[in-house]
């Protein structure tokens, strides 16, 4: 694991919680944000089941591998990886690649591949973050309207969103 992911790892870790399993959640069932809905043959589950502690390096490579490197945040400049990273972990990899695609203009697949990853790294970073902040907030008010029972995330949501979004701006890497 790079020490690029592990900086942001730890911030999209303060974001999400132990185990939850809130009943407005679609998600249902997840451990740090691992929805078993989502990922039910994930090891972790095992450790969860027989009340043991889950070791944190079966966290972090979980979302390394199918998150950060899914999404290849290592292969775009910061802090767009980082933000897409923490976007898909909160929204799932298929809908940040189709939002980052749809911002730069290239086939909108899902899927995160050299053409994507040019058209990031022509685009300036600085109006992307922004139309990114923007796009996130607009997904996140548009799931709330269309799914009332959602509203109880909304906040949390929307905090995580700029939080997030001043950090990754006020760091100059």
């Amino acid at each position: 694991m790079t020490e690029r992911f592990q900086r942001m790892y730890s911030v999209v870790m303060a974001w999400e919680g132990g185990y939850v399993n809130h009943p407005n959640d679609p998600g249902g069932e997840t451990y740090r944000g691992i929805s078993r809905r989502a990922h039910p043959h994930w090891e972790g589950w095992q450790y969860i089941d027989s009340k043991k502690a889950v070791p944190e390096s079966l966290v972090a490579s979980f979302y390394y591998i199918n998150f950060w490197n899914k999404l290849r945040c290592e292969d775009m400049p910061y802090p767009i990886g980082e933000y897409l990273f923490d976007f898909g972990v909160n929204a799932g990899i298929d809908r940040a690649a189709r939002l980052v695609q749809s911002l730069v203009g290239v086939k909108v697949d899902g899927i995160v591949g050299e053409v994507t990853l040019s058209a990031i790294k022509r685009y300036d970073t600085k109006e992307l973050m922004n139309r990114l902040l923007v796009e996130r907030l607009d997904y996140y008010i548009g799931i709330t309207l269309a799914r009332k029972q959602l509203s109880v995330f909304f906040l949390g949501w929307v905090r995580r969103t700029l939080s997030t979004y001043k950090m990754l701006i006020g760091n100059n890497h």
